[in-house]
């Protein structure tokens, strides 16, 4: 049939390395003239082809009636597959710094994709040595590709196509930028500042990044042959590789027909394990591409980070929706067209085509300059070549995710888009504006999104697939400088790093997360690994994934959790071959794939889910009675002597035992079996959830939250020692009790096994279980600017208010805290001073105290082991607060005045609880417990976590028992702005502070060598000897003995710049960084060119300037056009901000995440560019290479804003010491200055009831008081049940005489009302206010009501004949607003002197 000529011309590859196969080009009559016959094992593939003998594996183009030849595992025409297309490592609790062994960099993981890009900063080698010894790979290296320790290995294969298509790499370099991202987000190296054109700035990393990467290029701009993947499997398991990331698949097919399947079998069988990309074909069942049961199958999740872009309507309306846009438009707006009203009729096209805006179809001369709104979701490319503007589009498809687009776009729901159009056919010339995206904080999150492909399993039923979920979602990474932003050619926007979803993101995930795990068992077989990363992955939540176990399998991965499991599930070839025969396959076929005597026939129980699989399915008949078993076998892989007891959660209909329950182990790697029965009967189309954990006592530390203490004779700690004894014994529960809150509310924390969690939950009394997470820190001028000078009065028992700071502890030396002139602190004092040999307190600081988890270990090398002060935040936070006045401080120039706190005559108590590592939730309650014993009278609060319910979250719960002892938190509203619901801190008996600007600013000058000047924003203390020095452009001068290019020594990363060329010069960067890499290379200055917002100011460790697009434009235009160009950064200046106050951008915004009837933030307060005291070996631009050392820094952060509002009130309690909390947090609130709407456009979501005005808060006139039942009653009203109150209170509150059942009844100086968008409403707000003014007063009601609503106060007169006297009053709402619509209207209450002016706001954001 064939000769030796032919044969050559035929093969395509011949797999030869790792397993038996070959791909050849055969037709039909080809194939079916091929001799009956084998000669394998002698002879080269090359030359059976020419003799026409079959081996093991064929792939061919045209091929049928073949398949009963001998030798043939299986024959099947080559194939495409497609590709499956950081905050997210952080969000899973992956930080920088958890441990890692030295190994990891031995450790290499292979990435079959669309090859790399080898200069981004993600794939540097510096540090790295030679490649490990075991490699055995080689590095294709054309002239434009070079691997280096980093990158050790690169191959690419075009045999599946023949030429490679323009525009393509004849190389192992990425022209498309997917590999580069999957092979970053796998094992990248730390990036710190990176971002997307400003979006999802931070630091981009992969889970090991130290590892090595090789990579087989596979994928092109159209497909990925299976050919090619065969071949690069049988490369790279024979290189040396140890975990493999596959993000690509094609359609579902029998296990050895599908060659992701084949080549993942024969790297299981050499010891690595594959991770795969579940499919992107969901939210459909038995949509997965990938599900070999040796793979390790990966589904998609979110993050708690989403990109919004909203439309602002001519009309004034806002509607939100999702892409990610880095277009900025110039804040106005432009002219609205829909598709259907300008088709391109000269090509045939009618509004039934444009209204897709599909290419071609909109008339080009009525769309220029204009934003289209089209019916469909598409790529954008028909209104972009169009030359449209801008384009809204509205479906009525998923929005979970976002995408990209080559010019300004956002995809809305159907609702809103109908009135984008109503706008659009209602108005004469209808105008947009799109603004440029916003990250906003998802709260469900994580949940698979739905183009992640679903199980059942296609093929085998009883094996339960995906595996487990990983972030897959939005994911920032490197990216191919090359490769289009938005996936369209016409896209120019050139970027390093891009945002991108798929489950070909949620692979690299879980194979770095492998390769962690791999570092610290480098021997464990891939099933251990596996099984490793599934055992310990967090439950994920059954009603944001309603597709349970089919959606997400095992769980959400947890990395640090995967390194010790305890036991493994282990598996190996011969088990996976009992599964082969329980599924169909015979001795025959099996002997093929494995190449020994495998033997079906031994295998008689015939059950395929008794494969040893870390999950367990059953397929089962509808509305028939089953009985089905699995065996397990599991190894021991933790400690040497231990007892694991089995725990079965079970769902109703189906009862489930396991056979032995408890396991004893004497050694490590040990193996025990077990049996798990499952009976039952359920229903047609039924899937019901179950859960088996083995327990060993291994424990975490959790707060077990009790309430209030209860009243008489009582031994708190006796009572937490008698409930850890009934769930450990008398001996264990010493050694697990970490704290007992004993002196000012119930409770304590201990470490704790999850079965051990789940027996005390069972117990009565507990109001709240919760593992102990770590909270972040939220990081004179300000004080003068709200007219709180110097000079205001003050009353002498200013001295007996004590200031408690829960923050990162204090520097004592520091002149804010001298004790000149105090006398002994009061007398109700009960604090305590811990002072090691390094710290004192004084008649300042009258307290302090430190908390490490009760003594969890050794304090990390540069912090004190004490309250003293090693990050400078709490000095800072302290001094604001309650410093004392200390004239000529400056930060070594800049904002030369004299430091206060709003009390400086007040004392200073320091709870320390946050460390380098964060804050945990446990010491934060200590602090609580203790400063509310101590005597505190305001606590200061300027940290927070994740939103929670309140009392899950410690400071919440501590807050409410500072209330109920008459002390008010201040607590900071967060960092995470400026979008929606994206609060910190919100419980409603602590006041929230968001942060605004104060009337002085930060601006740094650039001098250009023209004479020409541009100002930047910096803080920037460094002087120049006023003259130019040479200017160069990142860009120009790469760093190549390194690897570089200019597509990344443009951002100036560090090493990116060569030192050669920038030393003693000033770089211009296309990026915000920290300033490190120009720093490190020697630079003079940087002027750093960014689209982000600008309305605060970071220092750097050199001279540097921030400008936006349009000067460093034109400064890089300067440089191009100018032989010598020159340039000096001059010294910052003080300019007067004439916009101030407003809400700074990073501030957290309402509405309020749990509660939505009431209004927070609570008030806003000066927390951008504020001097104060600071810790002198805390570095001042926070890298440790700057060596300016300083006693005053200038920071930002609503950790700023909460230590003013905490000074005011202290202010005001030193006026009324008998104020409740609530009666204080009412002065401060409504006697707010008013802030401009313009400024501030999302209103009370930004500033709540306004800008903080101390002096006018004295004297209020009338509160809005409250006690701890009107917090009750709200509790009740949120759904809290009497038992769960009784605990909380400790009294005999009763839930069921609340039965109007509103929490907006709540007396709070605000009001909020969220409502259902197009429907009409009609509520009311029950309110009292207390006279603390005039005796006898008379106040009006004054209400100021936007259009769409109507609002009425009864009665609008208030007589008062008394101090303290209260009147009620009723605000009542009517009216009809639209979708996501926001109105702002206040009430004022007059008496001719004072005004009383609650914020009233109306909502329909759901």
């Amino acid at each position: 049939m064939c000769n030796s000529g032919a044969a050559s011309e035929s093969l395509v590859y011949s797999y030869k390395k790792s397993f038996n196969g070959f791909a050849a080009k055969l037709s039909e009559e080809e194939m079916q003239k091929i001799a009956i016959k084998i000669q394998i094992k002698s002879k080269a593939i090359e030359n059976i082809l020419s003799e026409c003998f079959r081996t093991l594996l064929i792939i061919c183009k045209s091929c049928n009636n073949i398949s009963g030849m001998e030798g043939i595992v299986s024959i099947f025409p080559s194939n495409e597959k497609k590709l499956h297309t950081t905050r997210s490592w952080d969000f899973m609790g992956f930080t920088k710094k958890v441990a890692r062994r030295s190994v990891e960099s031995d450790v290499i993981v292979g990435v079959i994709d669309t090859g790399i890009w080898p200069e981004s900063d993600s794939f540097k080698d510096d540090g790295f040595g030679p490649p490990p010894k075991k490699w055995r790979g080689i590095c294709q290296s054309p002239a434009n590709f070079t691997c280096n320790n980093k990158i050790i290995g690169a191959r690419y294969y075009v045999g599946g196509r023949g030429n490679v298509s323009e525009g393509q790499f004849d190389s192992p370099r990425d022209s498309e930028g997917h590999g580069t991202h999957t092979a970053s987000t796998a094992a990248g190296a730390l990036v710190s500042r990176t971002s997307l054109l400003g979006l999802a700035r931070g630091t981009a990393r992969g889970a090991v990044p130290s590892a090595r990467i090789a990579v087989y290029k596979v994928c092109w701009s159209d497909y990925c042959s299976d050919v090619d993947i065969l071949a690069a499997f049988d490369d790279a398991i024979d290189d040396g590789v140890d975990i493999l990331s596959v993000s690509l698949g094609g359609d579902p097919t029998e296990y050895f027909s599908d060659s992701i399947a084949i080549g993942s079998f024969h790297a299981m069988k050499k010891g690595i394990l594959t991770s795969n990309s579940a499919g992107n074909s969901g939210p459909g069942p038995s949509t997965l591409s990938n599900f070999s049961p040796w793979s390790l199958t990966v589904a998609a999740s979110t993050i708690d980070r989403r990109f919004v872009t909203k439309v602002k309507l001519g009309n004034g309306r806002t509607y939100e929706g999702v892409s990610i846009n880095t277009f900025q438009l110039k804040n106005r707006t432009y002219p609205l067209v829909y598709g259907g009203n300008v088709p391109n009729t000269s090509a045939g096209y009618d509004s039934s085509m444009s209204r897709y805006c599909y290419t071609g179809t909109l008339n080009e001369g009525e769309v220029t300059g204009k934003i289209v709104l089209c019916d469909q979701l598409t790529d954008g490319v028909g209104p972009f070549v169009a030359n449209a503007l801008g384009t809204i589009m509205q479906d009525g498809g998923w929005s979970d995710f976002a995408y990209s687009f080559p010019l300004p776009a956002t995809v809305v729901g159907l609702d809103l888009g109908s009135q984008v159009l109503e706008y659009i056919n209602t108005t004469r010339n209808p105008t947009a504006d799109i603004l440029r995206s916003e990250e906003v904080r998802d709260l469900l999150a994580p949940f698979v999104v739905s183009f992640s492909s679903r199980g059942p399993h296609p093929l085998t039923k009883d094996i339960l697939k995906p595996d487990i979920s990983a972030p897959g979602v939005d994911i920032l990474a490197a990216w191919s400088p090359v490769s289009p932003l938005s996936g369209y050619i016409g896209d120019k926007r050139v970027v390093s790093y891009n945002i991108i979803s798929g489950t070909s993101m949620s692979c690299p995930h879980a194979t770095g997360a492998a390769a962690y795990v791999k570092s610290f068992h480098p021997t464990w077989s891939p099933a251990a690994i596996k099984s490793a990363l599934m055992t310990t992955a967090y439950r994920m939540s059954v009603s944001t994934n309603t597709d349970a176990e089919f959606a997400y399998g095992a769980g959400h991965i947890n990395p640090v959790l995967a390194v010790n499991p305890g036991l493994v599930y282990d598996a190996d070839e011969h088990d996976y071959v009992e599964m082969l025969c329980n599924q169909g396959y015979d001795t025959k076929k099996v002997r093929l794939i494995t190449g020994d005597a495998s033997d079906c026939s031994k295998y008689t129980r015939g059950l395929v889910r008794d494969l040893n699989y870390p999950s367990m399915a059953l397929n089962v008949t509808g509305g028939k009675s089953f009985s089905s078993s699995f065996g397990r076998t599991v190894t021991n892989v933790g400690q040497a002597e231990s007892i694991y007891t089995a725990i079965v959660s079970l769902p109703s209909g189906v009862v489930i035992s396991v056979s032995p329950g408890v396991l004893k182990f004497k050694s490590v790697g040990e193996k025990q079996s077990f049996v798990v029965t499952v009976n039952g009967k359920i229903e047609d189309n039924l899937v019901l959830s179950a859960a088996l954990v083995w327990e060993d006592g291994v424990r975490r530390v959790y707060v077990v939250y009790l309430g209030e203490l209860p009243k008489g004779d009582f031994s708190a700690e006796s009572l937490h020692y008698s409930m850890l004894e009934q769930v450990l014994g008398s001996g264990a529960a010493s050694e697990s009790l970490v704290y007992s809150y004993k002196k000012s509310f119930n409770g304590f924390a201990a470490k704790l096994s999850e079965e051990e969690m789940q027996k005390i939950s069972s117990m009565e009394g507990i109001v709240s279980i919760f593992a102990s997470n770590e909270k972040k820190l939220h990081t004179t001028r300000s004080w003068d600017f709200m007219g709180f000078t110097q000079k205001v009065a003050r009353r002498a028992v200013e001295s007996d208010v004590i200031v408690g700071v829960i923050d990162t502890g204090i520097w004592p030396e520091s002149d804010s805290f001298k004790d000149d002139g105090f006398g002994p602190p009061p007398k109700r004092w009960r604090g305590i001073c811990q002072s090691p040999a390094n710290f004192t307190c004084n008649n300042k600081i009258i307290g302090a105290r430190y908390y490490y988890e009760g003594g969890r270990g050794n304090v990390s090398e540069g912090e004190f082991d004490s309250p003293r002060d090693s990050e400078g935040h709490g000095t800072h936070t302290a001094s604001t607060a309650a410093g004392a006045l200390v004239r000529g401080t400056s930060l070594l120039g800049l904002a030369r005045g004299t430091a206060r706190g709003a009390v400086p005559s007040a004392r200073i108590a320091v709870y320390k609880v946050c460390w380098s590592g964060g804050c945990s939730d446990v010491d934060i309650l200590a602090a609580f417990d203790d400063a509310i014993d101590d005597g505190v009278d305001i606590l200061s609060v300027s940290l927070g976590g994740y939103p929670t319910e309140y009392f899950s979250d410690s400071i919440a719960i501590g807050s409410f028992h500072a209330m109920k002892k008459g002390i008010l938190t201040s607590n900071s509203a967060g960092n995470s702005g400026p979008g929606p619901s994206t609060l910190s801190n919100f419980s409603p008996w602590s006041l929230t502070v968001a942060a605004s600007t104060i009337d002085r600013r930060f601006v740094t000058k650039v001098k250009l060598g023209n004479g020409r000047t541009y100002e930047g924003v910096s803080i920037n203390t460094f002087q120049l000897k006023n003259r130019t020095y040479p200017l160069v452009y990142g860009g120009n001068v790469p760093n190549t003995s390194a690897g570089y290019d200019s597509s990344m020594s443009r951002y100036c990363y560090t090493g990116s710049l060569n030192e050669g060329e920038v030393t003693g010069k000033i770089v211009l960067c296309d990026q915000l960084t920290d300033g490190v890499g120009p720093f490190l290379a020697n630079a003079l200055g940087t002027i750093m060119q960014d689209g982000g917002w600008s309305d605060f100011a970071y220092s750097f460790p050199l001279p540097a300037t921030f400008v936006g697009l349009d000067l460093g434009s034109q400064v890089l235009e300067y440089i191009n056009t100018t032989r010598n160009p020159t340039a000096d950064i001059l010294r910052s200046e003080e300019v007067q901000d004439l916009l101030a106050p407003f809400v700074v951008s990073f501030s957290s915004r309402g509405p309020h995440p749990l509660t939505k009837d009431i209004l927070k933030p609570d008030i806003s307060a000066p927390g951008v560019d504020i001097l104060a005291a600071w810790s002198p070996v805390s570095p001042l631009s926070g890298y440790i290479g700057d060596k300016r050392i300083v006693s005053y820094n200038i920071i930002s952060g609503t950790s700023m804003s909460c230590p003013h509002a905490t000074g005011a009130a202290a202010y005001v309690k030193s006026f009324h010491p008998t104020w409740s909390p609530a009666a204080i947090k009412s002065a401060l609130m409504t006697t707010a200055f008013r802030m401009s709407v313009s400024t501030n456009t999302d209103a009370e979501f930004a500033y709540g009831a306004g800008h903080i005005n101390p002096v006018l808060a004295v004297n209020p006139g009338l509160v809005y008081d409250a006690d701890e039942h009107d917090y009750v009653e709200m509790l009740c009203n949120q759904g809290y049940d009497t038992k769960k109150v009784r605990l909380i209170t400790g009294d005999a509150s009763d839930c069921s005489k609340y039965t109007r059942g509103l929490v907006r009844d709540l007396n709070y100086p605000s009001m909020a009302l969220n409502v259902t968008g197009g429907k009409s409403f009609s509520s009311s707000f029950g309110r009292t206010v207390t006279n603390v003014g005039q005796a006898e007063s008379i106040y009006t009601a004054t209400v100021s009501v936007p259009s769409g609503v109507v609002i009425s106060v009864n009665p609008g007169v208030l007589k008062f004949k008394s101090v303290g006297e209260k009147q009620s009053f009723v605000v009542t709402v009517n009216g009809k607003i639209e979708d996501n619509l926001v109105l702002s209207a206040a009430l004022v209450w007059e008496d001719g002197v004072r005004r009383v002016r609650s914020p009233i706001v109306v909502y329909s954001r759901q």
